[in-house]
């Protein structure tokens, strides 16, 4: 063995818990700890008082169309991919359904009166759980109770990510479900189990329910039950394989048969035509044509310049977010000397898949938030495989300088990375939900405002409807706040935006400074054509937002 590295713990039989130390003091660290991330969690939520951008927007009104026995139907597009011809639509041909889920069963549980705080709860005490979730894999790691502790603590203060644990959103099921799939792919490695690979399998339908990418999980497990390992016979890997399989399928069936009945097909079409984006906002094209032929006529030089952009864009996300920068060097050291342990194996596979998938595939999906979202499943074990990384740096120091000592350094060393974590954390908090340098109110809850006046210009309009459709740069957010569904603003002129508008029955447009290109003229200068007729306008003076009625013939 080599110096400086420590063998694996198992976990204990009885229930997964830590096998070192006394079984109280172990759980007595869990509930702590997850008292402690309910805690931080608890006070993101406090401060949040709306979803505050599309995906938030989306999973969050899916939850309450499911619990108001609505269905899963939306009145809006946010996107053009595989646009159908009117509204409304079958929900989740992109994305996945379980965030809507969880909300609706925040809704149902917590009551109707306050639907988003109530869909937050859900999200809040799960997200908690990723703090002992987390103890509990950096103990396999080490066997040391104080790693896993410092583990747990740097997950209650995770950067970026505590922003978001809290939010109903894909961050929090899919952390909990795809880390899960890997740890108890690990922990089959090394107790081969009949159960575990079937659970390993059931997270990793939870994760696919989660995120389309979550199919990565169940390959990653698939191909981890089948690889050789002492003590294992081919048939033994391939039962392994199979368990899992059926894990999976106990989750993915319904749903699979729910997709077949409303979409004709077990997976949308919606989210495999992303890999042919040329750019990010050719989600928006209309008429829709993502694919091969446009992709590749585009030539090599675009689409190399979008992978370049994807592989610095989330080569930056791993060392800012999933490292929150200083962890770096801990993280690669860590890993390069223990990927191929079982613990950390399965992970380790994962993380490549994952990154490749989000950088050299799905390219503009992955670095406008792909890899962000689906690498909070490897937040556990980065936190775990960083703290053994820093005990590797802090063990060679020690060797070659003897006015240190390990053990004092470690402490120190220890102690001062969860401090630095709690700082980030914070400041994280400050500027992306309360708004720096302004402290006097809450800038995350102001983003829908514009929204808010321009439904309440709407509601005054006595000949306007409720069911009057409404274009804008967000649907699912312009439906929270004025709950008028509608299209998004597409990625083309005067004249496709028109088209559109009239295809899905638009009455009014809503214009603000985040347009496509084609689109400028339009905000700056106003329209050129005479169907589109001022409204209002909302907002700074600074940033206008403009509401256009759109008219059957120009005016005269």
């Amino acid at each position: 063995m080599n110096a400086g590295r420590q063998p694996h713990a198992e976990l204990s039989r009885s229930g997964g818990l830590p096998s070192g130390g006394t079984p109280r003091r172990s759980v007595r660290s869990l509930v702590l700890l997850y008292l402690l991330a309910l805690l931080v969690n608890g006070l993101v939520a406090w401060l949040v008082a709306q979803p505050g951008y599309t995906d938030a927007y989306y999973y969050f009104n899916g939850g309450r169309f499911i619990a108001e026995g609505r269905g899963l139907l939306d009145p809006y597009l946010w996107n053009y991919v595989a646009a159908p011809p009117d509204l409304p639509v079958p929900a989740f041909a992109y994305w996945q359904p379980m965030p809507s889920f969880l909300a609706a069963l925040g809704i149902l549980l917590f009551g109707r009166s306050s639907p988003f705080d109530a869909a937050q709860m859900v999200f809040v005490l799960l997200g908690a759980a990723l703090a002992p979730l987390t103890y509990v894999i950096a103990f396999s790691s080490s066997g040391e109770r104080r790693h896993a502790l410092l583990a747990g603590l740097l997950a209650v203060f995770s950067g970026f990510y505590a922003i978001y644990w809290s939010l109903p959103e894909s961050f929090t099921p899919f952390a909990l479900s795809g880390a899960g799939a890997l740890a108890l792919a690990g922990l089959g490695r090394r107790a081969p189990r009949w159960w575990v690979w079937l659970l390993a399998g059931v997270c990793a339908g939870l994760g696919h329910l989660t995120r389309a990418d979550g199919v990565l999980l169940l390959a990653v497990v698939g191909f981890v039950a089948l690889l050789p390992r002492e003590g294992s016979d081919k048939a033994g890997r391939l039962g392994g394989a199979v368990l899992a399989a059926i894990g999976y399928l106990l989750v993915m069936a319904p749903w699979f048969a729910r997709n077949l009945a409303a979409f004709g097909r077990i997976l949308p079409s919606g989210g495999i035509n992303a890999l042919w984006l040329i750019e990010y906002n050719d989600l928006f094209n209309y008429p829709p044509d993502l694919s091969p032929a446009r992709y590749f006529a585009a030539g090599w030089g675009t689409i190399l310049s979008g992978k370049w952009a994807a592989l610095r864009g989330n080569l930056a996300s791993f060392v800012g977010v999933n490292n929150l920068v200083f962890l770096v060097p801990f993280t690669l050291i860590g890993l390069w000397r223990r990927w191929r342990e079982s613990w950390l194996l399965p992970a380790a596979l994962y993380g490549v898949a994952l990154f490749a998938a989000m950088t050299f595939a799905f390219s503009w999906p992955g670095v406008r938030g792909g890899w962000f979202h689906s690498s909070g499943a490897l937040m556990p074990f980065i936190f775990s495989v960083a703290l053994v990384g820093l005990d590797d740096v802090l063990r060679w120091v020690s060797r070659r300088r003897r006015t240190w000592d390990f053990e004092t350094a470690r402490r120190v060393f220890g102690a001062s990375v969860v401090v630095l974590a709690g700082i980030v954390t914070g400041f994280a908090v400050l500027m992306r939900v309360v708004g720096l340098p302004d402290l006097g109110q809450v800038a995350w809850n102001g983003q829908g405002a514009v929204y808010d006046e321009i439904g309440a210009v709407l509601d005054a309009l006595c000949s306007v409807p409720p069911d009057v459709r409404v274009m804008s740069n967000d649907p699912p957010g312009f439906y929270t706040h004025t709950g008028r569904g509608g299209v998004p603003l597409p990625n083309g002129d005067e004249a496709t935006l028109l088209r559109a508008a009239d295809d899905y029955r638009v009455s009014f447009v809503v214009v603000d400074r985040n347009v496509a290109d084609p689109l400028i003229g339009l905000y700056l200068n106003g329209p050129e054509s005479g169907r589109l007729l001022l409204i209002g306008t909302f907002g700074s003076p600074d940033d206008p937002v403009y509401l256009y009625r759109l008219l059957e013939e120009p005016v005269r």
